[in-house]
């Protein structure tokens, strides 16, 4: 489902669930009631009593409330003189007597109950001071002027009609609020991430029409900047590639066109029968014979640099470094000899005969690492001057093994040092040498391919030359 899509759906939740919210909350809503209703009926079962002699006291009363769904708070009964015949209000006690004109001020909700204080005619004065309940007061029958009256206070039926209604707007207000603010963020968020989304897809499809130079633009939130910032990384890790790509194959076009024009030339003489003499042709049919040995190992070399680099698999097995030093370091003594050069080999920086630091076993492709090994040490060969000093040591860098490989060469130059890895580089020192510079970066396909690393550069001992080390991480 697109982000859109799921985004729509959540704005339209957050749109119509208030609705229906308000709409469940606001049906359950007491409606207000008519106090009179109640008061009504209370009056009559009071004067019903009251016609039939029974004695209305303060629990008869209540009860008479309660039946007709009247809640009250406090209430007294009051003779047409003013005598107090039974009451619940605390200043209002029974026997006293009131003046009932003043029970008269309109009622006022929240107001206190009426305030009896003495009179100088011995009567109780009822003041009314300070906020007044709801009071009512009403007579039993009007229609007699016998008729006892009722002071009641109404007031607890406004107040619990109201709680509830009140409890179900807050709830109901604050779940709405909730819900608009939900919907209004979800629009903003929305819009933000379509926005950006909608840009870093310009920009790859402008990437993806081969302008490897274009940079994808990122914005919004931070997880679609790091999108972008991935993306271009991949984008200059694909252009990276093509470049080299690029130069390997120009690599591969001028060493195979070279032997190839050369070997073409060569046949056409001899078969022109421009080499009339055996001396020359026997010349021609050589030049032909080593540019064809060079064709070969440059296909050789090649071969090996795809294999290494192909689908990222290889056979592993358990090696000890110390065992395979020392069959590398008897096998390159015959070269050395051969080419006049001097090999040291062993363990440390003093070539001693045996590690003098543990030495575990290694995962590793034997073959390979031993294909790594034999091109430095060949390299070291190669640029190394006649009696030359050649060392192949098993060392520990920052508690790691190592194998170095050092050489009293002319070394390598500041400037050849970053390209020395790649495809077809040959360094200012070895232009004029009969190689194709495959030999480090197959070293280099090597290590990387054990998750190891290489390096090569000055000597660290500060000696004249180069030193190569293979770095077993």
């Amino acid at each position: 489902m697109k982000l859109k899509t799921q985004f729509t759906i959540l704005t339209g939740a957050v749109t119509i669930l208030p609705v229906l919210f308000a709409v469940v909350f606001f049906g359950f809503q007491q409606t207000p009631h008519d106090p009179r209703v109640p008061t009504r009926g209370f009056i009559e079962a009071l004067a019903t009593r009251w016609h039939s002699g029974t004695e209305l006291s303060v629990e008869a009363m209540k009860a008479e409330a309660e039946k007709a769904g009247m809640p009250l708070r406090d209430i007294a009964l009051i003779d047409p003189q003013g005598t107090v015949l039974a009451s619940t209000f605390a200043h209002l006690k029974a026997g006293e007597s009131i003046k009932l004109a003043d029970l008269a001020p309109p009622a006022r909700i929240g107001d206190q109950p009426p305030r009896a204080r003495a009179t100088p005619d011995s009567e109780t004065e009822v003041s009314i001071e300070g906020p007044r309940p709801e009071f009512k007061l009403n007579p039993l029958d009007s229609t007699r002027k016998d008729s006892p009256l009722v002071l009641f206070d109404i007031q607890p039926f406004w107040t619990r009609q109201d709680i509830k209604n009140r409890n179900v707007l807050f709830i109901s207000g604050c779940v709405l609020i909730l819900f608009v603010v939900a919907g209004v963020i979800s629009l903003i968020i929305l819009r933000s991430i379509s926005r950006a989304i909608k840009t870093i897809e310009t920009d790859t499809a402008i990437v993806a029409t081969g302008d490897l130079d274009h940079e994808v633009a990122g914005a919004s939130s931070h997880e679609i900047l790091l999108l972008a910032k991935s993306i271009n990384t991949m984008r200059l890790n694909l252009k990276d590639m093509l470049a080299r790509r690029s130069k390997m194959l120009m690599g591969v076009s001028h060493d195979l066109k070279t032997p190839i024009a050369l070997i073409q030339g060569y046949a056409d003489a001899l078969a022109d029968n421009v080499a009339t003499d055996p001396e020359t042709r026997a010349k021609y049919l050589n030049i032909i014979r080593d540019k064809a040995r060079q064709l070969e190992d440059l296909t050789g070399e090649l071969i090996d640099f795809l294999k290494i680099g192909g689908d990222g698999t290889m056979a592993v097995e358990e090696v000890d470094p110390a065992e395979m030093l020392q069959t590398l370091g008897r096998r390159f003594e015959s070269d050395a000899r051969l080419l006049k050069r001097n090999l040291s080999w062993g363990f440390g920086p003093e070539f001693t005969a045996t590690p003098d630091f543990p030495v575990p076993l290694k995962t590793m492709n034997r073959s390979l690492v031993e294909r790594a090994l034999e091109n430095l040490v060949t390299n070291s060969f190669k640029y190394s001057r006649s009696e030359g000093n050649i060392g192949l040591r098993l060392i520990l860098v920052d508690g790691v093994l190592a194998f170095s490989i050092t050489d009293d060469g002319p070394g390598i130059k500041k400037d050849d040092e970053p390209y020395v890895f790649d495809a077809f580089y040959r360094g200012s020192s070895s232009r004029s040498d009969g190689g194709h510079g495959f030999g480090l970066t197959i070293v280099k396909a090597v290590a990387d391919l054990h998750g190891w690393s290489v390096t090569i550069g000055k000597r660290k001992d500060g000696k004249e030359g180069a030193e190569a080390r293979l770095i077993l991480r």
